[in-house]
């Protein structure tokens, strides 16, 4: 009896706490019921030429909440005190551009309602099209916070990959072999500092339309991370590759090759050499070593031609100032690699005191030479400041058209183009004036090393980096009028101390239409 009647005191008093913290809340204008979840509200940022989904909008209120758009230019706004509200989203992006009011502000307030959708278009003033984020986590967030389908198998997250750097990629069989730089992962903040890689198919072979997306396999490893594609035995280091290109071995098997470098970051180098890929492994093999005072070697992004009968493997820096003949000992013996080159035979670049090689009339004497140092844009600029040579002198001499004044290229990527029947350099600058290294030029020419005297800007960004960008012509397509590139798009080296959500760190894909008018001027 003394039992039950307890059993009931306790409910007495358990409702009676209930009422109490009931009347103390409503006194406090708090709410007193579990709040109930709503669905949010979308927004999708077209371009207004072509109806597609715009990546890398930020859309911001009024107190600061940042939103990016994903891949398919969405933004799922589901912050629980603006539904219902009008709300005023500034809208803005590297290189488009939405319309300004009557103060000058770049935005629209829109009604935020749960479960409702709208569209907003932008004005592209960048000449390429961006498509799309390919590597890192949550590129289709949005999206699919909004319930809405993908193209991609692995919308939001592939191999555990949150950031990655630099591509360099080539065919090999019937499969694109892709390998990026330093790799950053979900679960802690030391990631893959060996190389990463993936396959994917080629369009014309059953893989994705690149203008939706690659849909590459990664190689991971036990964890379902991306694996190093390296085995080091050096702590503390890193391992970077240079220059993947495909060659013939001795017996006539073709194979991935790369110059590789262990190193601690941007510092100290502990050795570097020659890599071939093992397909069976999965592995890039270290077959040889080079000296440490080797001069030239794989650098860049790699493209293959013929010069006088004998073929070449050149190495864009982006200028195609470096060569060796396309034979696999050539390949594996450092002496064989020559530079095209104003200095003496088997001089080192000095700024204070450089080796010219001068003709009887005085004028630089330009010429393929074996274990002598190039001369690319940044070395000759540095001997025209210091007085050594003469503005307008040295081989390269790179305009912007449109601004018409003398531009520094610091990195990209060399590769025939049958639609306009030459080469063409995708490059960025550096120091440049809207971000320091993150405007991206095209570039012709008939010839190789050619003189790419004329640039015209086709992307811009505001204070952030989009370095190392390379064209993969093994996407072309319409016969080389539609061309994809990407680059690393990243706050390091810039202006910018923090770095864009989801999309800081990783490669960025981009369209090019060379029919496009604003090219006439290159022709």
């Amino acid at each position: 009896m003394l039992r039950h009647r307890s059993h009931w005191v306790m409910i007495l008093a358990s409702l009676l706490l209930a009422i109490v913290i009931h009347a103390m809340l409503s006194a406090q204008g708090l709410p007193t019921q579990r709040s109930v979840a709503t669905s949010p509200f979308g927004i999708q940022v077209i371009d207004e030429a072509t109806g597609r989904g715009v990546p890398l909008i930020e859309l911001r209120t009024t107190n600061e909440i940042r939103l990016v758009t994903d891949n398919a230019g969405w933004v799922a706004v589901d912050e629980p005190g603006l539904m219902g509200q009008k709300v005023f989203f500034a809208i803005t992006g590297h290189g488009y551009e939405f319309p300004a009011d009557g103060f000058g502000k770049r935005g629209r307030a829109l009604e935020v309602l749960p479960g409702k959708s709208v569209q907003l278009k932008v004005h592209r003033k960048n000449i390429a099209q961006r498509l799309y984020r390919i590597t890192g986590q949550g590129q289709f967030h949005h999206s699919t916070h909004l319930g809405m389908p993908s193209p991609w198998r692995r919308p939001n997250l592939n191999a555990q990959v949150m950031g990655q750097d630099s591509t360099q990629a080539v065919v090999l069989g019937d499969r694109i072999l892709w390998t990026w730089g330093d790799t950053a992962r979900a679960s802690y903040p030391l990631g893959n500092f060996a190389t990463s890689g993936a396959w994917s198919q080629l369009p014309k072979d059953g893989g994705m339309d690149p203008a939706l997306g690659i849909d590459q396999a990664y190689l991971v490893d036990d964890t379902g991370f991306s694996k190093p594609m390296y085995q080091n035995d050096i702590d503390g280091t890193v391992i970077w590759m240079h220059g993947l290109f495909t060659l013939e071995d001795n017996d006539g098997q073709t194979k991935a090759v790369t110059h590789y470098t262990v190193r601690e970051g941007l510092g100290k180098q502990h050795r570097s050499g020659i890599a071939v890929f093992n397909e069976e492994k999965e592995l890039f093999e270290q077959v040889t070593q080079f000296p440490e005072s080797v001069r030239l070697y794989p650098q860049g992004q790699a493209f293959k031609h013929t010069d006088d009968d004998q073929a070449y493997i050149y190495f864009a820096t982006p200028y195609p100032m470096l060569r060796v003949p396309a034979k696999w000992d050539a390949v594996l013996d450092p002496a064989q690699y020559e530079a095209w080159t104003c200095l003496e035979e088997g001089a080192q670049f000095h700024q204070k005191s450089p080796q010219l090689a001068r003709n009887p009339q005085g004028k630089l004497d330009y010429a393929w030479r074996k274990g002598t140092d190039l001369v690319g844009a940044q070395q000759q600029r540095q001997l025209e400041q210091a007085g050594y040579i003469q503005p307008g002198e040295g081989w390269i001499q790179t305009t912007d058209i449109d601004q018409g004044r003398k531009i520094t290229l610091h990195r990209g990527s060399v590769r025939w183009n049958d639609y306009l029947d030459c080469w063409v350099m995708i490059a960025n600058e550096i120091h440049g004036e809207e971000s320091d290294l993150g405007e991206v030029y095209f570039l012709t020419s008939k010839t190789i090393p050619g003189t790419w005297e004329k640039a015209k800007k086709i992307v811009t960004h505001d204070k952030y980096t989009f370095y190392n960008p390379v064209q993969h012509a093994f996407l072309d397509q319409a016969d080389g009028k539609l061309i994809y590139f990407d680059g690393t798009y990243t706050k390091q080296f810039s202006a910018t101390q923090v770095g864009t959500p989801r999309y800081d760190y990783n490669t960025i894909m981009y369209r090019l239409d060379l029919s496009d008018e604003r090219l006439n001027t290159m022709k």
